[in-house]
């Protein structure tokens, strides 16, 4: 009977933990809570100083110089990069925790499900049986 008792909570476990990573997935995409932050990476961004050319005037390579000038010009935002990656990330993670609920649930099923062994009569596998004769 422990048997049974294993079977159902791994099974009730199993199905618990592939719900929650159902609902933690529909909950991410529909903005109700935050994919897992594991992407932290900068933008890209160019120098523009580095594209100017010899015709600038003292005063004006000497503003670039100080900082007085800002010359970054970002091309893509962090957000814009962080953010798929991170959704991605958190739906590959929920796939691959569902997939654990899964093998726990079914190695419940497999405590569960009553093991039935059917046998043949053993004479009946040795001696072929004969026809009666006329």
């Amino acid at each position: 009977m422990s048997e049974r008792v294993t079977g159902y909570s791994l099974l009730f476990l199993g199905l618990l933990i592939i719900f929650y990573s159902a609902f933690s997935v529909f909950n991410v995409f529909n903005k109700k809570a935050n994919p897992i932050d594991i992407f932290n990476l900068e933008g890209i961004s160019l120098d523009l100083a580095n594209f100017v050319g010899s015709d600038l005037s003292p005063e004006e390579k000497s503003a670039i110089d100080e900082g007085k000038i800002n010359t970054k010009a970002e091309l893509i935002s962090p957000d814009v990069l962080n953010s798929p990656l991170n959704y991605t990330f958190h739906l590959l993670f929920m796939g691959f925790i569902a997939s654990v609920g899964f093998k726990i649930a079914s190695l419940g099923v497999m405590l569960v499900r009553p093991i039935k062994i059917k046998l043949k009569d053993e004479k009946s596998i040795l001696l072929p049986e004969k026809e009666p004769s006329s």
